[in-house]
């Protein structure tokens, strides 16, 4: 059974599912459906063209589905999907796609999403991201699994964060982040790999090792960036962990400095 505080609106055409909270003066506008078990605390506007998955929880003053920031949007139909296990704090905004991009916003499953956090149009989020307090995401960026971004970091549109990066606070993002990544700066500079966030994780020493040796390889030898990811997959390209590097960065083409 669904509980809907009276001081909210729901349009008649939202699709809603099973036992949802909606707390006071919240807006769910047409073309909405929410997926069952989720919560919008209060002051929350969803709108547009969204699809929102199960358990999903929405604090005070986010602004969910809302036309893209971008010149070029004359009222397209666009959309946003998001998954299950999303957490968007206090005045986080996350924006629909444009038909000049993917024509879509699309987040995973299992993200934080902190307060202040800006996502921005034809964004990919993949699941388990953790966006810390005024992070954010021009256009057209992509954030694969298990990242971390810290607190008032910005990333230039276009480019792509790999799975278990941690960026530290009051960063600048304008080259893509490979897997494993970590580093800070403005402009940020690469510094390491993250090895707490892979021990957490549960990587391997082995794992972790073979990780260590490709990034040393590719950032920090005197071969230049070619010689060094045929050196890494000629060594140990054989290891799963070391692929989702060398992969990485043959699908951007190579733009990771």
């Amino acid at each position: 059974m669904n509980k809907v505080h009276p001081t909210s609106f729901i349009d008649e055409t939202a699709v809603l599912g099973e036992n949802i909270e909606i707390g006071p003066f919240c807006t769910v506008g047409p073309g909405v459906t929410i997926g069952d078990n989720c919560k919008l605390v209060s002051h929350v506007v969803l709108e547009g063209k969204t699809d929102i998955g199960n358990d999903n929880t929405f604090f005070p003053f986010s602004i969910i589905g809302a036309e893209p920031q971008d010149l070029k949007y004359h009222g397209e139909p666009t959309e946003l999907r998001i998954g299950n296990g999303n957490t968007f704090r206090e005045f986080a905004s996350v924006h629909r796609g444009t038909v000049t991009g993917i024509g879509e916003t699309l987040i995973g499953d299992d993200n934080l999403i902190m307060g202040y956090v800006h996502v921005g149009h034809d964004c990919v989020i993949g699941n388990s991201n953790v966006l810390a307090n005024y992070v954010a995401l021009s256009g057209h960026v992509v954030i694969d699994d298990h990242a971390v971004l810290g607190g008032q970091t910005g990333v230039v549109q276009f480019l792509r964060i790999g799975s278990y990066a941690y960026i530290g606070g009051a960063s600048v993002i304008d080259r893509n982040i490979p897997p494993y990544a970590m580093g800070y700066g403005n402009r940020l500079e690469i510094k390491g790999i993250n090895i707490v966030g892979l021990k957490r994780r549960g990587f391997s020493r082995e794992s972790i090792a073979a990780i260590l040796d490709a990034h040393k390889l590719y950032y920090r030898s005197d071969m230049s960036e070619v010689e060094a990811l045929r050196r890494i997959e000629a060594e140990i390209g054989d290891v799963e962990e070391v692929r989702l590097f060398t992969n990485f960065i043959r699908e951007v083409g190579g733009k990771v400095h």
